[in-house]
């Protein structure tokens, strides 16, 4: 699940969350411009095609914007 909202996600038990940019706009931001938009909303979405394939045993948040571009995932 991909959600602006992350902390509300993992507590209904979702068991993997991507942090989202906005609630209005939650794979990208329009205010960064056409190109840095498009480029924040592919590493979201790459973010969660790898949280996909992650297994997890527990409600994990998958960060898009951790240091590195790696991928870190934090228990809930």
């Amino acid at each position: 699940m991909i959600s602006a909202i992350y902390s509300f996600a993992l507590t209904t038990g979702a068991n993997r969350v991507i942090r989202g940019a906005r609630i209005e706009h939650v794979c990208g931001d329009p205010s960064l411009g056409p190109e840095k938009d498009y480029a924040y909303g592919m590493r979201i979405v790459a973010t969660a095609l790898e949280a996909v394939s992650t297994a997890v045993e527990r409600p994990t948040l998958f960060d898009p914007l951790a240091p590195g571009h790696a991928l870190e995932a934090a228990h809930a």
